[in-house]
């Protein structure tokens, strides 16, 4: 067995890593990098038949959109979905790719003697996979991104407690190896978070910032919103995001089920939203009426006559800002984004008291540590990680690669 870690020795996202044996190649992910990057990945230059995708963030999808339909993606099919979801909103033509759903703990057989299994992991997404390679008597883990601390944290616990057996090698991602989760410690500390601003700022809207495919985060709003007595107001994407999941997990709150959720279809994000559903009735179907229904819309005069009543997630907000007095905004996502002008704006703007409520979406180093001590690998090596070097400190058995080189197992 080949291993080449094409991208993600030396950083966090964009992560592309190649398993070859005897005559069948796969990749463990194939994401855009997340900003600059020190190394560049063109995927017509690698040779390999299959891509296991380990969750839809577009650091570890993003460059399927180069492959053609001869290359099969093996992803879990609610991340499928919104993956496509996602492209449409965006603008983005339809993926061509042949696809292949993952179902937990189950084999994918590729040839002869190579197989590979999902194991599904707590993360900030849903169908966020480990996978785990078996080939010519070897076994290795590639962990994704994961986290004992979110509301599937029992994925977490599921794993330890019946984790593979044998591994010749981890790759373990380390994004949290020098950081903690220290004012927020896990998903319900969020939750409790929000609820105290809701309440404390009872006089005014308060605004969510956050993935509209953080589902995780977004019902944490939600129930905020039903113990405050205030509205949820949210943009058409994150409706039908909801939607989409609700399909599978009942529990998450659907527009046309729960009665404290309105969507926004007026406006400078709606109207760009509208028009992507305009352009692919057949995908939305249902939705695009459920939008309209009068106990499930609303409007921008209703939310400025009683302001107070709402907490809005909606993609853009600048032009609602003009007619309030003052506001709370709560950033809920990594904070190396408030770097960007936009975010920047709304942190300055005088009418909005900006607080910072956010925890992770990856373990931090004691959960790392709990994982690594159960698979007792014979080697690991870092992945998604600027902090390959720190690992020795902290791990047995560390071996640090390069981007590109091939280790042969």
């Amino acid at each position: 067995m080949d291993l080449t870690i094409h991208r993600g020795t030396q950083e966090i996202g964009g992560s592309c890593v190649q398993v070859t044996s005897g005559g069948c190649s796969i990749l463990l992910d194939a994401g855009s990098p997340l900003g600059d990057s020190r190394t560049d990945v063109d995927l017509g230059k690698i040779e390999f038949d299959d891509v296991f995708i380990s969750h839809p963030h577009q650091d570890h999808f993003g460059l399927i959109e180069n492959l053609g339909s001869d290359k099969t993606v093996h992803i879990g099919e609610t991340a499928r979905q919104l993956v496509e979801t996602t492209r449409i909103f965006l603008g983005k033509p339809p993926l061509i790719n042949s696809f292949s759903p993952l179902n937990n703990r189950t084999w994918v057989e590729l040839r002869p003697g190579f197989r590979v299994m999902p194991y599904l992991m707590d993360h900030s997404c849903v169908d966020a996979f480990g996978f785990l390679i078996e080939t010519e008597g070897k076994r290795l883990y590639y962990s994704g991104d994961f986290r004992a601390h979110g509301r599937r944290k029992r994925a977490f616990d599921w794993f330890l407690n019946d984790p593979p057996r044998d591994i010749d090698l981890l790759l373990m991602e380390g994004t949290m190896m020098v950081r903690d989760n220290t004012v927020y410690a896990d998903e319900v500390a969020v939750e409790q978070g929000m609820l105290e601003v809701l309440r404390k700022h009872d006089d005014r809207p308060c605004f969510l910032i956050c993935s509209g495919q953080h589902i995780d985060r977004i019902c944490a709003a939600y129930r905020a919103c039903i113990q405050t007595n205030r509205i949820f107001v949210i943009d058409i994407y994150t409706a039908f995001i909801l939607r989409t999941v609700a399909i599978r997990f009942p529990s998450v709150p659907d527009i046309s089920t729960a009665k404290n959720i309105r969507v926004l279809t007026k406006g400078l994000t709606a109207r760009a939203h509208y028009r992507k559903i305009s352009e692919n009735r057949s995908y939305f179907g249902a939705f695009a009426r459920d939008i309209f229904k009068p106990e499930t819309n609303i409007e921008i005069d209703e939310i400025m006559a009683q302001q107070s009543r709402y907490f809005l997630k909606i993609s853009n907000f600048s032009d609602l800002l003009t007619d309030i007095q003052h506001c709370s905004v709560i950033y809920s996502m990594w904070s190396g984004y408030l770097e960007e002008q936009k975010y920047r704006d709304i942190k300055q703007n005088p009418k909005v008291n900006f607080l910072e409520i956010h925890t992770s979406g990856h373990a931090i180093r004691n959960d790392l540590q709990r994982f690594a001590a159960k698979l007792k690998p014979k080697h690991l090596v870092p992945v998604h990680t600027d902090k390959a070097k720190d690992y020795e400190n902290f791990f047995e058995n560390v071996l640090v690669l390069q981007d590109g080189e091939t280790l042969h197992i």
